[in-house]
């Protein structure tokens, strides 16, 4: 009881900060699209326009995988949530992750890095506005203990630990994220979703 009060608490506050509904049972991360997946280093918009239709689900999470820290985002990006989202590690059939991610996107559209208190610092754009915000620092990856620049949104949850992005550049104008919940321990079961900013 106790295990699924605190997963139903993470999907829902998932959710509301990523703008994911979970209403479809897991599938393989394997569910992809028969297209190329392209990455293209000089056209941000042509990068997040085949992340969002020809990028299948393994390859999404491959390219954050593989991405290298990069430099840590500055300014208005614009947020695309793209079509994955994993429960336990367990990844929603892509054609529901991609339904759900889209018509969830009304929620907000863009994140801001700026500086607040002499350090680096996100705000999550909200249709109704900016959220509380939270310290952008380096750490390490839960899901991979690699390099990553990471935001934990718990003020947005009354202090619960439900929403941490994990940033990476992929090219000179793209950054792929996770975000997923449940604390700040390594995990190989991760819940949450991918995003790119751009």
């Amino acid at each position: 009881m106790r295990r699924i009060t605190r997963t139903g608490i993470t999907l829902i506050a998932t959710a509301a900060a990523v703008g994911v509904t979970i209403a479809a049972s897991p599938a393989p991360a394997g569910a992809a699209p028969a297209k190329r997946c392209v990455i293209d280093q000089t056209d941000a918009t042509r990068t997040v326009a085949s992340l969002m239709s020809d990028c299948s689900t393994g390859e999404i999470l491959g390219l954050f995988a593989d991405a290298p820290l990069g430099l840590m985002p500055t300014g208005t990006k614009t947020l695309s949530l793209l079509p994955v989202f994993q429960i336990s590690g367990d990844a929603l059939p892509y054609d529901s992750a991609k339904a759900l991610t889209r018509a969830q996107s009304v929620l907000g559209d863009a994140l801001t890095f700026t500086r607040r208190g002499g350090q680096p610092w996100v705000y999550k754009n909200y249709a109704w506005g900016l959220d509380a915000g939270a310290a952008v620092t380096r750490g390490v990856s839960r899901v991979d203990g690699r390099p990553v620049y990471a935001a934990d949104f718990a003020a947005d949850f009354n202090g619960y630990r439900i929403s941490l992005h994990e940033y990476r550049q992929l090219t000179p104008t793209v950054w792929i994220a996770r975000d997923i919940g449940g604390g700040d321990k390594p995990t190989t079961t991760p819940t949450g979703g991918v995003i790119a900013l751009s």
